[in-house]
């Protein structure tokens, strides 16, 4: 509780941000009211950079601006600048600091009032940096990879800040030669370090960030998994708690790290403040995964003790911003393209202690590929003055055919990819097979062909498995009946390879020109394509391609 005794000192703490002191303003003796202060000197404790920049944040509760000012540096004044937006005294020196310990005092004086007196102290590691490392591919390819997020989701794109570079890089090194998180009974977080280990620069996210002289508010999300960073990424975004800051419009800036298989990314917050709801995944996208496998801390199914993995794509809606006190989910219902409603588990701030102000939606069960799913969301949002607004939202989005063309797309090109392929019109595919060729292609992204095309009495024959991956779809071997079963949706094909038919969902037709085992492989001709799967085939006979259209 804050106390309004006047000349009274009390504390205010900010999550993620800063410790703010507070105490009144001495008074001259012909004044007969005073007003309160909060101030926050950094950096504090010990910095790993030789040119810290010191700021002194000063809250007040009147709209005084200060007459005068000025900053010391172990009794010496240094030209210090004001900005009235952000209430902060800023000095960046611009020479090297010799490593030792620094008293800073700041003197403000407001029109009709005494000097205000505050100072602090802080300390220059001995292995302080004087300049920080280029960021090396890795890194770029992280921050590539989340702006191209922040892209599909008409978020603003965020800049590389050299100092969250180097504590991201720091933890993750951390990380990495104490082993943490590298057995199954390990009970070590991968967001905190522990004194007295090796590498040790600060216990949370926010002292490693000022360690390197970075004072704002941050935050952290940490993946231990083999693979490139890219993997890293989308591995992070996909898990619905870690996918929180990637969507934060308040995020500015970002800085990565990279050491074994340990990434780190840490993100710094603008002082201005944007409120906004944002869905996941984006209105619209023809591209979303169809399962998520878990292998996430905290686990989201931890509150529904029936499920588990594999699920279906985590769908989120997140309020961001300030003046809001609760967040409330009123309904939420997901559909598929033939209006039947879909089995979601539910993770809102009402049952999950790890949500403040976002829902999560997990389908059950996986979602099915190339298709397409409707989300109704009502909340409630409450704000701090204790009104209410009610809001509803409603989109669609289509899963993916093949697993992970998605994301190869959005990050070859985030601008086309939105352009082309986050639309509110039907939205067709295409697969294509080269009869002399090793790979297939899905909407201009290849992949390795399992069983290369066949030719047999003048007919081409495609390997069935090859089709469903192109198309979406599942493929099962009856031995009993000798037959491939190929399953999209509500489809149910047989393809006999012993007899000259084939049946559509329990319907059996005639063919002369059935599916075939050549070795153990089933092998549909391209002539069955079209009257069985659904799809539109063509074949370019220049380049011996068959085209098929869905």
């Amino acid at each position: 509780m804050i106390s309004t005794k006047r000349l009274s000192k009390y504390m205010i703490l900010t999550a993620l941000a800063f410790l703010i002191m507070c105490s009144s303003l001495a008074l001259p003796a012909d004044r007969a009211f005073a007003f309160k202060y909060g101030f926050q000197g950094a950096p504090q404790n010990t910095v790993g950079v030789t040119r810290p920049t010191l700021t002194f944040y000063l809250k007040t509760d009147t709209n005084l601006f200060p007459t005068a000012y000025s900053m010391f540096v172990n009794g010496t004044i240094v030209a210090a600048a004001y900005d009235k937006d952000k209430g902060a005294f800023t000095y960046t020196p611009d020479k090297d600091m010799t490593p030792g310990n620094y008293t800073v005092r700041m003197s403000v004086t407001f029109k009709g009032y005494q000097p205000l007196e505050e100072s602090w102290t802080f300390t220059i590691a001995n292995d302080a940096q004087s300049q920080f490392a280029a960021a090396v591919p890795a890194q770029l390819e992280a921050f590539n990879a989340l702006n191209d997020y922040r892209i599909l989701y008409g978020l603003p794109p965020v800049k590389m800040n050299e100092r969250l570079n180097a504590s991201a890089t720091a933890h993750a090194s951390y990380l990495n030669v104490n082993e943490v998180k590298q057995s199954n009974d390990s009970q070590e977080s991968l967001h905190m370090q522990e004194a007295g280990k090796k590498q040790f620069i600060g216990a949370t996210p926010l002292e490693r960030a000022a360690y390197y002289g970075y004072t704002s508010k941050v935050g952290e999300d940490a993946a231990y998994a083999s693979g490139a960073t890219n993997e890293a990424m989308d591995l992070l975004f996909d898990a619905p708690y870690h996918r929180n800051p990637y969507l934060d419009p308040n995020v500015s800036e970002i800085g990565v790290g990279k050491v074994g298989d340990y990434t780190i990314i840490e993100f710094g917050y603008s002082s201005t403040v944007t409120n906004q709801l944002v869905l996941s995944p984006a209105p619209g996208d023809r591209y979303v995964p169809t399962t998520f496998n878990g292998n996430e801390d905290p686990d989201p199914l931890r509150l529904h003790s029936s499920a588990a993995y594999p699920v279906g794509y985590p769908i989120m809606a997140e309020y961001y911003g300030t003046g809001t006190e609760k967040v409330k989910l009123v309904s939420a219902e997901v559909t598929d393209s033939s209006k039947q409603k879909v089995d979601v588990l539910v993770n809102t701030p009402d049952n999950d202690d790890k949500l403040a102000n976002a829902f999560i939606l997990l389908p059950s069960k996986p979602l099915q590929a190339n298709e397409t799913y409707r989300v109704k969301l009502s909340v409630q949002v409450t704000k701090s003055d204790g009104s209410t607004v009610n809001d509803s939202k409603e989109w669609d989005f289509t899963t993916e055919p093949t697993p992970g063309i998605g994301k190869t797309k959005l990050h070859q090109d985030s601008t086309k990819y939105k352009n082309a392929s986050v639309t509110v019109a039907p939205f067709q595919r295409t697969a294509s097979f080269g009869l002399d060729d090793s790979s297939y292609f899905v909407d201009g992204i290849s992949f390795p062909m399992k069983r290369q095309p066949a030719i047999l009495e003048g007919f081409s024959y495609l390997y069935i498995r090859d089709l469903a991956s192109a198309l979406g779809a599942d493929v099962e071997w009856d031995n009993a009946k000798r037959a491939a079963i190929y399953t999209k949706g509500s489809l149910k094909v047989t393809l006999f390879t012993t007899e000259n038919a084939y049946e559509v969902n329990g319907q059996l037709k005639q063919t002369d020109t059935p599916a075939q085992l050549i070795g153990e492989n089933t092998m549909v001709p391209v002539r069955l394509l079209a009257e069985v799967l659904g799809a539109k085939v063509d074949y370019i006979d220049a380049t011996r391609t068959v085209k098929l259209t869905y």
